[in-house]
């Protein structure tokens, strides 16, 4: 595995438009929507994460803080701007990991919940000075969690408006690796429907 400092950034101000409530807050699994990938996150090789959202306590984010505490370095910090699109709370992770060191960011998206310690580990292990970014792929597009080099920050930082990290991949303005995954890991929740689709799902019968 290449020794870096791969900093975690785990965008988390989504305003859950067209789940009509915050989904992260949702039950799931035992859990709530937004904790289920932390808990894989901090099993991880991360170094340090950096956790953004919109508000400066979500309810979510308390019922995990102890957890965190326990097991990796982490913050939280607040995008100001995040009711502009993504790209304003992926800007604002890029630039926190610049300051604490990153030689690489592995970008999450809170509504994914069912990404694995082991996927977060299998990017990390193919990091190398080849490729500009390591990249999720379930058969069909490249999705988060991807990571990036250093030498691509610049580049994600001039992302604009309601444009994550993906945007960046279609222009072919980096060399990168795709990463086979399963396609259930990189599920992103964003209707009530499909909530309720892997509730039933994922979640303990009760009775």
């Amino acid at each position: 595995m290449y020794n870096e400092n791969i900093v975690g950034i785990y965008l988390a101000a989504g305003h859950s438009s067209r789940m009509g409530t915050c989904k992260l807050s949702l039950p799931l699994a035992g859990d709530t929507l937004g904790t289920m990938a932390l808990k894989e996150i901090v099993k991880s090789k991360i170094n340090h994460l950096v956790i953004v959202t919109k508000d400066f306590q979500p309810n979510w984010l308390r019922t995990i803080e102890q957890l965190l505490t326990n097991s990796i370095h982490w913050e939280h910090i607040i995008s100001l701007q995040a009711h502009l699109g993504q790209s304003y709370s992926l800007q604002a992770g890029i630039q926190r990991a610049k300051q604490v060191g990153a030689d690489a960011v592995l970008v999450f998206l809170a509504d994914q919940p069912f990404i694995t310690s082991q996927l977060i580990d299998k990017l990390i292990s193919r990091t190398s000075n080849e490729h500009d970014f390591i990249a999720s792929f379930d058969g069909i597009s490249m999705k988060p969690p991807i990571l990036f080099q250093k030498k691509g920050f610049d580049s994600l930082l001039k992302i604009k408006g309601d444009q994550g990290a993906r945007s960046l991949l279609k222009t072919g303005m980096l060399n990168g690796l795709k990463i086979n995954t399963d396609y259930h890991q990189l599920i992103d929740i964003d209707t009530l429907e499909q909530y309720e689709t892997y509730k039933q799902i994922v979640s303990p019968q009760l009775g």
